[in-house]
């Protein structure tokens, strides 16, 4: 469904999951029914927030490590640095293709 965003499957997936009182993932396709419009919009869409959250995780592993041991100039220069050094990896892995 997700490699080739088919946006057809996600509703029968979601009833025959539901279906089955033993399925492991009954919890998770409930959820996903009570989402249904943003699944369906999720997979059929072009668009993807994954750099976004790349960047939050970034930022939120930074916050655990300092655990409140310096204020938000150190925290602030630490999530630039993180950023210009994916930045270089992200160039320096498109020209060596």
């Amino acid at each position: 469904m997700m490699a080739t965003r088919s946006a057809s499957r996600p509703p029968e997936w979601i009833a025959t999951a539901r279906a089955d009182a033993n399925h492991g993932l009954r919890g998770f396709a409930d959820g996903l029914l009570a989402d249904r419009d943003a699944v369906i919009l999720g997979l059929s869409t072009e668009w993807s927030s994954g750099c976004v959250e790349g960047r939050v995780t970034d930022i939120k592993l930074l916050k655990r490590q300092m655990a409140g041991r310096a204020g938000l100039p150190l925290l602030r220069k630490r999530v630039l640095l993180v950023a210009a050094d994916r930045r270089q990896h992200r160039v320096t892995n498109q020209t060596a293709r």
